[in-house]
């Protein structure tokens, strides 16, 4: 019976996600120093992942993410990712057309990528 009662209460709360939609931004450091991502400017703040430390591949077992769930995503014409690597400050901009990514994103996936040497590659998985 406490079976029954615990998997009827996970049913209902599951029954109000129903249809929410999940929006991800995911990150990596594939370059070979720690970096710390102070802010991408045009996404929220929560948007951030602060410390990434170098890892060899772009797999779930090597990404930070933040979720947003139901709600979207509003998303500036362009983007400024400011980060600091060694104790040192850099950028990197980019136009959210050429990157594909709709000023508002209601679900999928954003994959931030820092390839070392000031480059970053941005795609967005559906």
């Amino acid at each position: 019976m406490k079976n029954f009662i615990a998997f009827f209460a996970l049913m209902l709360a599951c029954s109000g996600c129903h249809g929410m939609n999940e929006i991800d931004f995911v990150y990596f450091n594939l370059g070979t120093n720690e970096i710390v991502v102070d802010s991408i400017d045009g996404l929220p703040l929560w948007t951030s992942p602060g410390l990434l430390v170098p890892v060899h591949a772009e797999d779930r077992l090597s990404e930070k993410s933040m979720s947003s769930f139901g709600e979207p995503v509003d998303v500036a014409d362009k983007l400024k990712i400011i980060w600091h690597e060694g104790g040192i400050s850099h950028q990197a901009k980019f136009k959210r057309d050429d990157l594909g990514i709709p000023a508002k994103l209601k679900s999928g996936k954003v994959r931030f990528t820092y390839l070392g040497a000031d480059k970053w590659r941005v795609k967005v998985l559906k």
